[in-house]
Protein backbone atom coordinates (compact mmCIF):
# COMPACT_ATOMS: atom_id res chain seq x y z
CA UNK A 1 0.00 0.00 0.00
CA UNK A 2 1.58 3.19 -1.03
CA UNK A 3 1.57 5.85 1.71
CA UNK A 4 2.03 9.58 0.87
CA UNK A 5 2.58 12.52 3.51
CA UNK A 6 3.21 16.19 3.23
CA UNK A 7 6.56 17.10 5.14
CA UNK A 8 6.20 20.31 4.10
CA UNK A 9 5.36 23.09 1.30
CA UNK A 10 6.45 20.97 -1.93
CA UNK A 11 7.89 18.11 -0.05
CA UNK A 12 6.23 14.84 -0.08
CA UNK A 13 7.16 11.86 1.58
CA UNK A 14 6.08 8.61 -0.42
CA UNK A 15 6.78 5.07 1.06
CA UNK A 16 5.49 1.76 -0.41
CA UNK A 17 6.33 -1.51 1.72
CA UNK A 18 5.55 -4.97 0.10
CA UNK A 19 7.04 -8.07 2.39
CA UNK A 20 7.78 -10.24 -1.19
CA UNK A 21 10.82 -8.49 -1.79
CA UNK A 22 14.21 -8.32 0.20
CA UNK A 23 15.73 -5.24 -0.92
CA UNK A 24 14.55 -2.08 -0.06
CA UNK A 25 15.28 1.26 -2.15
CA UNK A 26 15.04 5.03 -1.43
CA UNK A 27 14.90 7.70 -3.47
CA UNK A 28 15.67 11.22 -2.50
CA UNK A 29 14.80 13.75 -5.62
CA UNK A 30 14.39 17.02 -6.45
CA UNK A 31 12.12 18.24 -9.06
CA UNK A 32 13.01 21.40 -10.83
CA UNK A 33 11.84 23.20 -14.28
CA UNK A 34 14.02 22.38 -17.24
CA UNK A 35 16.34 25.85 -17.48
CA UNK A 36 19.04 26.27 -19.85
CA UNK A 37 20.98 27.72 -17.13
CA UNK A 38 20.72 25.28 -14.73
CA UNK A 39 20.31 21.96 -16.43
CA UNK A 40 23.92 20.73 -16.79
CA UNK A 41 24.90 22.31 -13.02
CA UNK A 42 21.90 20.45 -11.73
CA UNK A 43 23.10 17.07 -13.79
CA UNK A 44 26.02 17.55 -12.05
CA UNK A 45 25.66 17.95 -8.20
CA UNK A 46 24.31 14.87 -7.18
CA UNK A 47 27.60 13.53 -8.20
CA UNK A 48 29.55 15.61 -6.75
CA UNK A 49 28.04 15.23 -3.55
CA UNK A 50 28.25 11.42 -3.71
CA UNK A 51 32.39 11.93 -3.26
CA UNK A 52 32.34 12.90 0.07
CA UNK A 53 30.94 14.24 3.09
CA UNK A 54 32.57 15.47 6.18
CA UNK A 55 32.55 12.01 8.12
CA UNK A 56 33.17 10.37 4.78
CA UNK A 57 35.54 12.51 3.34
CA UNK A 58 36.09 10.11 -0.14
CA UNK A 59 34.74 7.75 -2.15
CA UNK A 60 36.82 4.76 -0.32
CA UNK A 61 35.38 5.81 3.39
CA UNK A 62 31.80 5.70 1.31
CA UNK A 63 32.35 2.50 -0.29
CA UNK A 64 33.57 0.70 3.29
CA UNK A 65 30.73 2.46 5.17
CA UNK A 66 28.31 1.00 2.27
CA UNK A 67 30.06 -2.15 2.69
CA UNK A 68 29.29 -2.40 6.37
CA UNK A 69 25.36 -1.98 5.82
CA UNK A 70 25.50 -5.53 3.90
CA UNK A 71 26.86 -3.72 0.53
CA UNK A 72 24.25 -0.76 0.36
CA UNK A 73 24.67 1.02 -2.63
CA UNK A 74 24.16 4.82 -3.07
CA UNK A 75 24.05 6.39 -7.07
CA UNK A 76 23.49 9.51 -8.56
CA UNK A 77 20.15 10.68 -10.39
CA UNK A 78 20.03 13.04 -13.29
CA UNK A 79 17.47 12.54 -16.09
CA UNK A 80 14.84 14.33 -17.51
CA UNK A 81 10.67 13.86 -16.70
CA UNK A 82 8.81 16.25 -18.72
CA UNK A 83 9.88 19.66 -19.06
CA UNK A 84 11.37 18.64 -15.58
CA UNK A 85 14.79 17.56 -14.64
CA UNK A 86 14.89 15.47 -11.55
CA UNK A 87 18.23 14.80 -9.96
CA UNK A 88 19.30 13.35 -6.43
CA UNK A 89 20.02 9.47 -4.78
CA UNK A 90 18.78 6.16 -5.18
CA UNK A 91 19.89 4.04 -2.69
CA UNK A 92 19.54 -0.13 -2.71
CA UNK A 93 19.98 -1.98 0.92
CA UNK A 94 19.20 -5.22 1.84
CA UNK A 95 15.50 -5.27 4.29
CA UNK A 96 16.27 -5.08 8.12
CA UNK A 97 14.65 -8.65 8.52
CA UNK A 98 17.30 -9.78 6.92
CA UNK A 99 20.35 -8.67 8.94
CA UNK A 100 21.71 -10.06 11.56
CA UNK A 101 20.12 -10.02 15.13
CA UNK A 102 20.46 -6.30 16.51
CA UNK A 103 21.77 -4.77 13.07
CA UNK A 104 19.98 -1.85 11.59
CA UNK A 105 20.15 -1.03 7.86
CA UNK A 106 17.73 1.49 6.67
CA UNK A 107 18.04 4.15 9.34
CA UNK A 108 22.17 4.22 8.93
CA UNK A 109 21.24 4.67 5.25
CA UNK A 110 19.10 7.26 5.62
CA UNK A 111 21.63 9.16 7.86
CA UNK A 112 24.10 8.46 5.31
CA UNK A 113 22.09 10.25 2.18
CA UNK A 114 21.39 13.14 4.79
CA UNK A 115 25.33 13.76 5.79
CA UNK A 116 25.84 13.77 1.25
CA UNK A 117 23.17 16.13 0.92
CA UNK A 118 23.96 19.06 4.29
CA UNK A 119 27.16 17.97 4.87
CA UNK A 120 29.76 18.11 1.59
CA UNK A 121 33.06 18.40 0.90
CA UNK A 122 33.74 21.88 1.06
CA UNK A 123 36.85 24.15 0.92
CA UNK A 124 36.84 28.05 1.50
CA UNK A 125 32.77 27.86 0.93
CA UNK A 126 32.21 25.94 -1.81
CA UNK A 127 32.05 22.15 -3.15
CA UNK A 128 36.23 20.54 -3.66
CA UNK A 129 37.29 21.49 -7.19
CA UNK A 130 39.14 18.45 -7.52
CA UNK A 131 35.77 16.90 -7.21
CA UNK A 132 33.28 18.92 -9.63
CA UNK A 133 36.52 18.80 -11.76
CA UNK A 134 36.59 14.98 -11.87
CA UNK A 135 32.35 14.68 -11.80
CA UNK A 136 32.47 17.44 -14.88
CA UNK A 137 34.84 15.17 -17.08
CA UNK A 138 32.63 11.63 -15.83
CA UNK A 139 29.64 13.62 -17.53
CA UNK A 140 31.34 14.72 -20.26
CA UNK A 141 32.22 11.35 -20.93
CA UNK A 142 29.34 9.85 -20.57
CA UNK A 143 28.06 12.39 -22.98
CA UNK A 144 30.08 11.28 -25.59
CA UNK A 145 29.87 7.33 -25.46
CA UNK A 146 26.39 7.69 -25.66
CA UNK A 147 27.91 9.00 -29.52
CA UNK A 148 28.89 5.45 -29.95
CA UNK A 149 25.55 3.37 -28.65
CA UNK A 150 23.38 2.92 -31.23
CA UNK A 151 20.04 2.93 -28.78
CA UNK A 152 20.82 6.14 -27.12
CA UNK A 153 21.74 7.56 -29.88
CA UNK A 154 17.86 7.04 -31.21
CA UNK A 155 16.39 7.99 -28.57
CA UNK A 156 18.50 11.48 -28.65
CA UNK A 157 17.39 11.71 -31.99
CA UNK A 158 13.48 11.03 -31.31
CA UNK A 159 13.91 13.55 -27.98
CA UNK A 160 15.28 16.21 -30.51
CA UNK A 161 12.85 15.54 -32.76
CA UNK A 162 9.48 15.20 -30.05
CA UNK A 163 10.75 18.15 -28.04
CA UNK A 164 11.44 20.72 -30.49
CA UNK A 165 12.16 24.26 -29.33
CA UNK A 166 13.06 22.55 -25.53
CA UNK A 167 15.48 22.54 -23.41
CA UNK A 168 17.55 19.10 -23.20
CA UNK A 169 19.42 18.59 -20.16
CA UNK A 170 22.15 15.97 -21.52
CA UNK A 171 23.38 18.81 -23.56
CA UNK A 172 23.95 21.04 -20.92
CA UNK A 173 20.39 22.93 -21.31
CA UNK A 174 20.81 23.81 -24.57
CA UNK A 175 17.79 23.97 -26.71
CA UNK A 176 16.93 21.48 -29.58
Amino acid sequence: MLHSLQLLPGVTLRCFRDDRFKQGCLSLQFLRPMCPEEASLNALLPAVLLRGCREYPDLRSITQRLDDLYGASVSALARRVGDYQTTGFYCAFMDDRFALAGDRILEPVIDLVRMLLLEPVVHDESFSPEFVESEKQNLTAAIESDLNDKRAYAMDKLMRKMCRGRILPHEGGKYC
